[in-house]
Order: structure tokens, then sequence, then C-alpha cells
């Protein structure tokens, strides 16, 4: 057997490996951009869920002062902010069950 014979024999050996591999598929929905919000909303945000300012804070990990700078617009929050904001205004109770462990 030449050389040439055995580099074919190889490559022949090796698609037959690689043909066994097997491959997946994944579906892939698309998440829709960050939203984001004026002063006045995080305000009107916040205040429908009857939340003071120390407890919505709490409720996403920042002190008062950082929910005072966003609503006097001082401040702009963070990309996670603005996904958190997001989860509320669509489900207002869902954050607050799952962190009080009822969801």
């Amino acid at each position: 057997m030449n050389i040439h014979d055995e580099i074919l024999a190889e490559l022949r050996e090796l698609n037959g490996d690689l043909s066994s591999l097997r491959t997946t598929t994944r579906t892939y929905t698309p998440i829709p951009p960050i939203k984001t919000y004026s002063p006045t909303e995080i305000k009107s945000l916040r205040e429908q869920g009857r939340y003071t300012q120390t407890i919505f804070g709490n409720l996403l990990g920042v002190s008062p002062k950082t929910v005072q700078s966003w609503e006097a617009g001082t401040n702009k929050p963070s990309g996670t902010a603005l996904r958190l904001f997001q989860i509320l205004e669509h489900n207002p109770q869902g954050m607050e069950q799952f962190l009080l462990g009822q969801g």
C-alpha cells in the first residue's frame, strides 16, 4: 500500500467516525431589546407597586438614594435595572413573590 492509499484509508475512517457524531438543534427565541425608562416612568412604576423608594430599592438591590437619583434624572439606571423594570411592568407581583419565596 502506498502513502496515497494510506491517507485515503485514514480519511475514510475519519469520515466514518465523524458521521457518527450527533448534532443538536436549538430553537432560539429572540429576547426583546431593553426598554429605556424616563424618570417619570420610573416613579410611576414604583408608585404602581405602592413601594416607597426604600422598598423599591431593596426590591431592585440598590439604595434609596439610587432610586431618588433615577427619579430626579440625575443618574440613569443600568441595563440590569432596566430589565428588572420590564419584568415589574409586565408582572408586578411576580418578582415580589419570587423574592419572598412564594413563586
